[in-house]
């Protein structure tokens, strides 16, 4: 079917509605054949049918970008639906990805590999079963309460609610899928994200591994850049907001710094750093208010995310390539890589707490290599701005004015801590 999708034409072929209707007859006749088996035989033979159903509904999924057959897809998507409920599948079992997971694994033990490359768009099609729920009227009214139920199930369930955020990268992720489906799926994760997966909650279960966190971070991500309109754009940025901010604040800036270590555009590198001073900052007080209620607790050590955090600035100020950076091209960044510095330097200059922040080689370093240079490259941008003139040239100076009021800014804080050195 995924082979022959490709050579559909309405004119001189077999159409895709054709080809979803026919598909579909042939799932219908295993389900008949399911019903004449017993045991074990007939919960291989549902697992099968549960798959074949998931495969095409990720199939029907992808031709949906075609406005004129998107309705007939929602149509086939139930039909689909009604396969996988006759199989044993639950509207929570495919959220979390469980019933796939499942499935497989009974046909692993029975057949080969190759046999389950057959079905490689299960978890899509998992995912995507959700998704239609969500949106398509005729389907919400066959899931009812079911559906409700498991949405509740997983929003009350840390665990439970991690299987589903790490689900929804299958479908953001790809490009078969139309910004329809994909805005659909945002709405979806921003349900199930809320605020009732606490931190208290986080140090007491046990979370996927960094790579999976990073993996459905970076499918935002693509939305965030790629969406046609702002506002999906903005939506792709607060369900980013809302997964980074469930995730345990042990793993939270190594997440941040390898988002940032593998951003390739400017301005989406500036909003992972706005994201990490708002996390020093959150950081920051919670360890005011521990050690306001607990002397005995302020140790004078460094935060364990400081290092981090002054490796991202570094990575923007004196980036690997060496020099100052490119101010024309990456200024965005570089202002936000200054206002988390300026943060930094405020709360080192507050008590012994944060004391050791930035020792005495570190801040001649910051002073020295990443500030001076900066300056250097500023000045000379701004002569040359004040010969030439032009609206690329009010441009440039529009960006580079905050740029050069939050430098100055880090160089006075700067110059002040070396006094006491």
């Amino acid at each position: 079917m995924h082979a022959n999708l490709s050579e559909c034409d309405e004119e001189h072929g077999m159409s895709a509605v054709d080809l979803f209707s026919a598909a579909l007859r042939i799932g219908n006749a295993i389900q008949e054949m399911c019903k004449t088996m017993v045991n074990h035989r007939k919960e291989e033979l549902c697992s099968i049918l549960g798959l074949y159903a998931l495969q095409n509904i990720a199939l029907v999924s992808s031709e949906s970008k075609h406005q004129n057959i998107q309705s007939t897809c929602g149509s086939v998507v139930l039909q689909y639906s009604k396969l996988l409920m006759f199989c044993g599948f639950t509207y929570l079992g495919l959220l979390t990805g469980n019933d796939v997971t499942s499935a497989t694994t009974k046909l692993s033990k029975e057949e080969d590999d190759n046999f389950l490359d057959c079905f490689s768009f299960a978890m899509d099609g998992a995912s995507l079963v959700v998704v239609w729920t969500s949106m398509h009227d005729d389907m919400s009214k066959y899931a009812g309460a079911e559906f409700e139920s498991a949405l509740k199930e997983v929003q009350d369930n840390c665990i439970r609610k991690w299987e589903a955020i790490n689900m929804f990268r299958y479908v953001l992720s790809s490009v078969n899928y139309s910004w329809a489906i994909k805005s659909h799926s945002l709405d979806l994760l921003l349900t199930l994200v809320d605020d009732k997966c606490s931190e208290e909650t986080n140090d007491h279960v046990d979370f996927p591994c960094s790579t999976q966190i990073f993996a459905i971070l970076k499918a935002i991500e693509r939305v965030m850049i790629a969406a046609p309109d702002t506002l999906m754009r903005k939506k792709a940025f607060s369900a980013l907001k809302r997964v980074i901010s469930v995730v345990p604040s042990t793993q939270r800036f190594d997440i941040l710094q390898a988002l940032i270590e593998n951003s390739m555009f400017p301005s989406l590198t500036a909003i992972l750093l706005d994201l990490v001073k708002n996390e020093v900052l959150r950081e920051s007080r919670r360890a005011d208010q521990v050690n306001g209620s607990d002397r005995s607790q302020d140790s004078g050590e460094s935060p364990p995310w400081a290092s981090q955090v002054l490796e991202l600035v570094e990575l923007i100020l004196r980036p690997p390539e060496g020099g100052p950076p490119c101010l024309r091209d990456h200024s965005e960044e570089v202002l936000s890589a200054l206002n988390l510095l300026r943060l930094i330097l405020i709360i080192d200059s507050r008590g012994s707490r944060s004391a050791k922040m930035l020792r005495d080689e570190k801040i001649r370093a910051v002073y020295s290599e990443w500030l001076l240079p900066l300056r250097s490259v500023v000045t000379g941008i701004q002569s040359e701005l004040e010969k030439d003139g032009g609206d690329d040239e009010n441009q440039m100076a529009c960006l580079l004015n905050p740029v050069q009021l939050v430098l100055h800014r880090c160089i006075e804080l700067v110059e002040e801590k070396m006094k006491g050195l």
